[in-house]
């Protein structure tokens, strides 16, 4: 089985949904793939158009949603090869097919980055954007005492929605110093909506420590985690907890551009 499209669109995230819709409108055939179980990527996980506008980020999810509806989605799906030059080898659900195309756009995303430090396999210990991703799919953590670590806007982020679902955020463990942090900040200055955003987090999140140039050197536990060392100012403190959501910053889904033979350099 084989079909042609003008355009097929890799990862139904975000910037996936906009391209699609986008070429759509102009009366291109569009095709829309995503591994996952369903159009919204890591950012809009789990939303859905009906309940979507109650949700952080919802009624933009919901505006690139419904213009999505000449285009062709496949979710569950992946690209296991490429054949010939325009031409995809497409899997998923039992069955594959081959789709020519005359445009190709990759919007896969990113992953978390993780940086190994002794414990850090222990059960208990899981990605900021794991923990995330976790309470969207309909995990309970409430109760939990969590540490949120690592390095950037993701930690802040994360620890809103734990404290939200009524896990308690005892520490923000920010490995970058303040300094650098300012200026971040002097970039956000321009865009106030992720100011604001910021900001509405950080108020959800009171109850929690904010630590910069600060980081974990060591998960403890028998069996699961029980404790977490912080390094601060060149001292160790020790804090107990439930869970330590870690994450160091984002990496680059770069499997389908080394497949389609795609430039890379310093990771990107």
């Amino acid at each position: 089985m084989s079909r042609a499209f003008d355009l097929v669109v890799v990862g139904a995230g975000p910037g996936g949904m906009a391209a699609a819709s986008v070429a759509a409108g102009q009366g291109c055939r569009v095709l829309l793939i995503d591994s996952g179980t369903g159009i919204g990527g890591q950012v809009w996980r789990g939303l859905r158009l009906q309940d979507a506008a109650s949700a952080p980020h919802g009624r933009s999810f919901a505006h690139w949603a419904g213009l999505l509806g000449h285009v062709e989605v496949q979710i569950g799906c992946e690209v296991v090869d490429q054949p010939a030059p325009g031409i995809l080898l497409l899997a998923g659900e039992g069955r594959s097919e081959q789709v020519y195309y005359g445009k190709l756009i990759v919007a896969t995303g990113a992953r978390e980055r993780m940086l190994p430090f002794p414990g850090w396999t222990l059960p208990g210990v899981i990605g900021a954007g794991a923990a995330h991703a976790l309470l969207k799919s309909g995990l309970s953590l409430a109760g939990k005492s969590v540490v949120v670590a690592g390095s950037g806007p993701l930690l802040l982020a994360s620890a809103a929605a734990l404290a939200r679902s009524g896990a308690r955020v005892l520490q923000i463990v920010e490995q970058a110093r303040l300094s650098r942090l300012a200026g971040m900040f002097s970039v956000l200055c321009e865009h106030p909506s992720k100011l604001l955003e910021g900001a509405v987090c950080r108020w959800q999140t009171l109850g929690a420590g904010y630590r910069t140039g600060s980081w974990v050197t060591a998960a403890e536990g028998d069996g699961h985690l029980r404790a977490v060392q912080i390094r601060s100012g060149g001292k160790e403190q020790r804090v107990e907890c439930d869970l330590l959501a870690c994450g160091y910053n984002l990496v680059p889904n770069l499997e389908l551009p080394r497949l389609l033979g795609c430039r890379i350099e310093h990771g990107v």
